[in-house]
């Protein structure tokens, strides 16, 4: 089974994002976009829960949505040197669910908390026929606090544990697995609704010049990579999946479409000249790291012998 299959046609989407990358302006990053004010470079960064929320509803677990809203943005705008300092949320929700948006913000207001980012405000929408559950979007202000540097034939990709497929996917995920069966011994609720990592941590390891690039693992898998590495490519070997992973590719699912939905266990992918040095700093951190690949001088990359850009 295919994206495709479960109704999200990727070619459709980038169809759209052509449409949209003509209208935008001011400097670009492989996620974001900014404008100068002062001595400041500035962004603005939206991104959403997506379908996860209906398993989260399901589950009684719609909280999660708060954080996640916050923090597929942080790593997204990490990924180019920038520091989330303020976030604002809107949630729409089916008449009936008003409730679950005032858990939602509960989320929200701890993944704040975490991340050290104001929340300034939002918008509550009760969407009578056009939502049918809640859905979840949060935009963040951000500065920049490091500049990414560009990377090298030779260099290491450096992959930082995930804690599930994150926000990515669900639609698909939600075709593959019952809410009430278990991965490996592992309730679905347990191991495909824990909240996303939040990667924020990280930004000093720039400003140390351990990190020379970034690639956020999120709608799109690892061609995410390509942000990261421009004309460059990647041979990747993720080694031993986590035990979700493998089901999905247990159900079915080719390994060319797996590694270009999901994240696979991984992330965030990180581009360095000094492996040793940044996987011993991202453990002292909190994080789970190790050497995943190398940068090539072509432009493909290659995931466990697949081949996904």
């Amino acid at each position: 089974m295919r994206y495709k299959d479960a109704g999200v046609d990727l070619d459709k989407q980038k169809t759209i994002h052509a449409v949209a990358r003509r209208l935008l302006s001011g400097g670009e990053g492989a996620y974001v976009r900014w404008i100068e004010i002062g001595s400041h470079d500035l962004a603005l960064h939206v991104d959403g829960v997506g379908t996860k929320t209906v398993w989260l509803l399901q589950a009684g677990k719609i909280e999660v949505a708060g954080w996640d809203c916050l923090a597929v943005n942080i790593n997204d705008v990490v990924c180019d040197g920038f520091k989330a300092v303020a976030v604002v949320d809107y949630i729409a929700v089916a008449p009936g669910l008003e409730d679950a948006a005032a858990r939602v913000l509960n989320g929200l207001e701890r993944a704040s908390a975490e991340a050290e980012v104001a929340i300034l405000g939002g918008e509550t929408a009760i969407m009578p026929d056009v939502v049918n559950g809640i859905d979840v979007v949060c935009t963040i202000l951000a500065v920049r606090e490091a500049t990414p540097r560009p990377p090298s034939f030779g260099d290491y990709v450096v992959g930082v544990e995930s804690s599930g497929p994150h926000a990515n996917g669900y639609s698909l995920l939600r075709r593959l697995f019952r809410l009430d069966e278990e991965i490996c011994g592992v309730p679905v609720a347990e191991s495909l609704l824990q909240p996303v990592v939040m990667y924020h941590k990280i930004l000093p390891l720039f400003q140390e010049g351990l990190i020379k690039a970034a690639a956020h693992i999120t709608g799109g898998g690892f061609t995410k990579l390509k942000r990261a590495l421009g004309n460059l490519g990647a041979e990747l070997e993720l080694g031993q999946l986590p035990c979700w992973a493998r089901a999905i590719l247990k159900k079915g699912v080719p390994k060319d479409e797996a590694y270009r939905v999901f994240n696979m266990g991984v992330g965030i992918a990180l581009v360095t000249d000094k492996p040793a040095d940044l996987v011993r700093r991202l453990e002292d951190l909190g994080y789970s790291a190790r050497v995943i690949g190398r940068v090539k001088p072509e432009g493909s990359i290659a995931v466990d012998g697949v081949r996904v850009s």
